[in-house]
């Protein structure tokens, strides 16, 4: 019976040691925190910038290569066949905090190509959903995500926010489980009045995450309705900032009032682009731009 006992008893640890291992991204994401933690505290105590500096380029050497092994060999039809770290810098500022994966020029070299895995970009939004913009609900899942301008903005564009003017109606490929696609516009500030013109496509395919981008290349119009309504707004921010301007910029409510004016009028401009947009030839021209795409990435050779 003792003797029985005790083989039992390894293979039960055995068993506990193996269910509990991290998973190769689990080991990633705790070597990068650990990493940028350290970064940080010496960046914050003063320790001498080279040093710091080349600390950081050896982490992002090691965590390119890591990522390589996790994301293995990538072949996608329109992309460049070597990817970079998507991670730019490990310490705070911009490029410091997107989505862990590698990141692709287009063979235009306009086009961009970021790709993860589902682990990893799961975690992104857990990581996020604490501080999440106010004006839009924390996604609760990846597919909830990936109709989010605002996940595009933290996940692949550091430097401009993604402005989102209509879902394009792609049909999922047959060998991806999830997708998407949307008309957008990249902004540093308000887009205002201006009109879409990139697409974005994001696939989950066999445990990888691929998220596009590309010039539209359909024309893309509004409608005058569209534009009045847009003249209507900034008539009345016209006025709100003449005002403000009258006050020698003393008057806080009016600039406040021009603000929500502007971003008011921005808003009702892209509800009524995505309103009329479906029905013009441009927007089936742009779906099958976005078709064709998410066609190509869900296929991607590994």
């Amino acid at each position: 019976m003792i003797a029985k006992a005790a083989p039992l008893a390894l293979l039960l640890a055995f068993v506990s040691l193996a269910a509990s291992a991290a998973t190769p991204e689990e080991a990633y994401l705790s070597s990068r925190d650990r990493a940028i933690a350290k970064l940080r505290k010496l960046e914050a105590a003063g320790k001498a910038a080279g040093q710091a500096e080349a600390d950081e380029r050896k982490a992002l050497a090691e965590f390119g290569g890591k990522m390589e092994a996790i994301i293995g060999p990538v072949s996608a039809p329109g992309f460049q066949k070597l990817g970079k770290y998507s991670i730019e810098t490990l310490f705070d500022g911009i490029g410091a905090d997107q989505l862990d994966g590698l990141a692709f020029a287009g063979d235009d070299d306009k086009s961009q190509l970021t790709i993860s895995t589902q682990g990893l970009a799961e975690a992104f939004l857990r990581a996020h959903r604490k501080s999440w913009i106010k004006s839009e609900k924390a996604p609760q899942s990846l597919g909830e995500a990936l109709a989010s301008p605002y996940f595009y903005t933290l996940a692949v564009s550091p430097d401009a926010g993604v402005e989102k003017y209509a879902d394009l109606p792609i049909a999922k490929p047959a060998a991806a489980t999830l997708a998407a696609a949307m008309l957008d516009l990249r902004s540093q500030d308000d887009a205002g009045g201006a009109l879409p013109d990139e697409i974005i496509v994001a696939v989950a395919s066999g445990g990888r995450l691929y998220i596009a981008s590309t010039p539209a290349k359909a024309k893309i119009e509004t409608s005058p309705v569209c534009e009045k309504a847009w003249s209507e707004h900034q008539a009345k921010a016209k006025k709100a900032m003449d005002s403000y301007s009258a006050s020698g910029r003393a008057d806080e409510k009016d600039f406040e009032q021009y603000s929500k004016l502007q971003e008011e009028g921005s808003a009702a401009f892209r509800r009524c682009f995505a309103e009329r947009a479906k029905s013009e030839t441009f927007f089936a021209d742009l779906t099958q731009e976005a078709q064709a795409l998410a066609d190509r990435l869900a296929t991607a050779k590994r």
